[in-house]
């Protein structure tokens, strides 16, 4: 299985308009869907294991990334954070 490295805003950038028409103004977290990752993905100093899934929305100033709360790491473990910022 593929690990992938990821900053929090490269994974923003490549999550935010998931299943979202492409000139809306902004994702919120109302709009945003939940998606699950593919592989093992490393963001911002955690690694969340495949099938996890996640938000991804915007607010005025910033990029956020949200985790559901039974997502685990590659190991079987619950993450040290579930939400990041950008």
């Amino acid at each position: 299985m593929t690990k992938q490295f990821l900053s929090t805003d490269e994974f923003i950038k490549r999550h935010l308009r998931f299943g979202q028409h492409w000139n809306k103004k902004s994702i919120t977290l109302e709009d945003a869907k939940f998606q699950t990752l593919e592989n093992d993905t490393y963001v911002d100093g955690i690694t969340y294991a495949a099938g996890s899934q996640f938000k991804v929305f915007e607010t005025a100033n910033f990029g956020w990334v949200v985790f559901k709360a039974d997502s685990l790491t590659p190991e079987g473990h619950r993450p040290g954070r579930f939400i990041h910022k950008w």
